[in-house]
This record gives structure tokens, C-alpha cells and sequence, in this order.
């Protein structure tokens, strides 16, 4: 009888989707994606606004990212975005567009969910952190109040570095999500954006209170260290300061183990990320530290914006198969 090994990521974007696809194709593992859903820009956010439905953007990228890789119709299908033309449908994701349709049929999200999982034969669980739309907000260490994903996400200049990310609302945890967690052997947080696809997910109330139950049930909590820095987010972080504030917002619960890039991507690469202010994240970690694993991690495909889509894609993604292989690994018994 095989032993599945059961992981959790939680996260959101193209980081969550690069690390699904390489964990997809390693054997034995049972797979969740806990996701969040505060995604408010680009043609998400005028579905969500519009329709009242959830965010779909990430959810999507999360259920191709798992789906199965033999028949790829629907996988094409709900990656197609549209390129031509202009006015409200130009850009637009097609598998946005179903996902909001499936909740409006049937009226229920986790329904709506159920039937995608089905259709796209997704090996795993995508699965919304809440039932719910949330607002996100920002506080700046000098007192300003930024609100909405997109806003954060989309700064143009360095600000005053962000304090904390709240909910402008309460929010309550997806009851699944929960289970997932505390079931899991390992749970996975990242990669993506650090405040605007990672915080939003560890600041819903019980997420912290359940990693800390996984760990004393003797699962693990894992990190996966961000690329480079992101204007306006994330500005002068160095690797020990995206694992203390994943610390602080965890706790009572810990990492255990937080995975760093140890390459350094071509001169013209980084070239193009300074003429925007964003660096790669300088490793400042302790070299005898067991809790840190160094590795390649970066993908040679280099990531460019797709023609009509809303929303400014990194350049720079983490290589999935490679951190997958990591992952399996590290896990408790491997």
C-alpha cells in the first residue's frame, strides 16, 4: 500500500501555480491549495465587482496548475485570454469568465468549484481560504491606510514601508482550508507576492491557531523565500526579513524550514528589474543554520506580460520541478 504524503500551499498567483505544477508531477502526494481571496484588480476584480462572485483569478490558475496534463482541451480552455479587439473583453481569461458563470448557476461557490475540479480533472483541492470577498488593506509605518489589493499591488514608486495588512471587514475562515491544514504533513507558504497573495491568506483568523496544531501533531511549515523585491512591498527586504515577518504573523507557530535561491539570474535581468526599483533578495541568512535550505531555484523560462492582460507580470519565476524535488525531500521520512 503507498503512503501519500499530504501538502498544503497556501499562496495565490503565478507563484502558487508554478509550485502546484512541479508538486503535481512528483508521486505520492496529496495536494490542497488554500487560496485567497482578496484579488480585486485587473479583470478578476471587474468580475468580482460586478457579478458578486469570488475573485477568480487565482483559483483558476491554482485548478489548471492541477489539472490533469493528458487531456489539455480544458486546460487550454481556461488559460485562453483573449488578445485581440479592445473594450471590456480584451484581456479577458476565459476561465475567469466560466468560473464566475459556474457560481451564478448553481448560486454556491464550493458547488461552482466542484463542478471545475471535474472538468479539468484536477488531481488535488483548490480551495478558497474563505467563502467570501475580502478588502484588503495596508497601514504604513507613517499612518496611511491603503486600500484594496490592487492599490497595494500597484505601486509605482517606493512609500513608506507597510506595517501590517488588515481586512477592512472581519473575515472567517473556509472550514476546508482549516482541515487541509491541519491534516496536512506539510504546509507550503509561497512563493508570490509577499502582502498581496501571502499575508492575506495567514491573517485570517485560525490560520496561525492551525499551524500551530499541524506542528504539534508533528507536521511541518515550510517557506519558500521570494526572488526579488517588489516596489512599494517589499522594498530593501532581505531574506531574514521575509522569514521574521512570516514568523510573526504565524505564531504562535514557527518555520521550520525556509528555501532560498541560491542563483544569480543574467546581468540583463536584473537590469531590467533596477530600472523599476526591485532587487534580487539578498541572502543574509546564517550559512550553519539547519532550518535554511539553499538551492537553484530559478526557472530559465523568463516571464513576459501577455498582450492584453491588466495586471504586470515578474520576470522572474521560481523553477516548479526543481522546488517540487526540494519539497519532496524535506518532508518528514523522505
Amino acid at each position: 500500500m503507498s503512503f501519500f504524503s499530504k501538502i498544503a500551499v497556501i499562496g495565490g498567483g503565478t507563484g502558487a501555480r508554478t509550485i502546484l505544477t512541479g508538486l503535481k508531477r512528483q508521486k505520492d502526494v496529496l495536494l490542497s491549495a488554500i487560496v485567497t481571496m482578496s484579488d480585486d484588480g485587473g479583470h478578476t476584480g471587474v468580475l468580482r465587482d460586478e457579478l458578486g462572485v469570488l475573485p477568480p483569478g487565482d483559483l483558476r490558475q491554482c485548478l489548471v496548475a492541477l489539472s490533469d496534463d493528458r487531456d489539455d482541451a480544458w486546460r487550454k480552455l481556461f488559460s485562453f485570454r483573449f488578445t485581440d479587439g479592445s473594450g471590456n473583453m480584451s484581456g479577458q481569461n476565459v476561465g475567469n469568465i466560466i468560473l464566475s458563470a459556474l457560481e451564478k448557476i448553481y448560486e454556491d461557490p464550493i458547488v461552482a468549484l466542484d463542478t471545475a475540479h471535474r472538468l479539468l480533472d484536477v488531481k488535488g483541492r483548490v480551495i478558497p481560504v474563505t467563502l467570501q470577498g475580502t478588502t484588503l488593506c495596508a497601514e504604513l509605518d507613517d499612518g496611511t491606510v491603503v486600500r484594496g489589493e490592487s492599490n497595494i499591488d500597484a505601486s509605482d514608486k517606493p512609500r513608506a514601508p507597510i506595517k501590517r495588512c488588515f481586512f477592512e471587514t472581519p473575515s472567517k475562515i473556509n472550514s476546508e482550508a482549516l482541515t487541509a491544514i491541519r491534516d496536512a504533513d506539510v504546509v507550503v507558504i509561497g512563493p508570490g507576492d509577499f502582502w498581496t497573495s501571502i499575508v492575506p491568506n495567514l491573517i485570517v483568523p485560525e490560520i496561525p491557531r492551525a499551524l500551530h496544531e499541524l506542528q504539534q501533531n508533528g507536521g511541518r511549515i515550510f517557506f519558500v523565500c521570494n526572488l526579488v523585491t517588489k516596489l512599494g512591498e517589499t522594498d530593501g527586504y532581505k531574506a531574514s526579513d521575509f522569514r521574521n515577518r512570516i514568523n510573526q504573523l504565524i505564531s504562535p507557530a514557527h518555520l521550520d524550514i525556509t528555501i532560498v535561491n541560491s542563483a544569480k539570474p543574467a546581468q540583463e535581468i536584473l537590469r531590467r528589474y533596477e530600472e523599476t526599483g526591485e532587487y534580487l533578495v539578498e541572502d543574509d541568512l546564517p550559512h550553519r543554520d539547519h532550518t535554511i535550505y539553499r538551492q537553484a531555484l530559478i526557472s530559465p523560462e523568463i516571464g513576459e506580460t501577455v498582450s492584453g492582460d491588466k495586471v504586470r507580470r515578474s520576470l522572474l519565476r521560481h523553477d516548479g520541478d526543481i522546488l517540487a524535488q526540494v519539497i519532496k525531500r524535506l518532508m518528514p521520512g523522505c
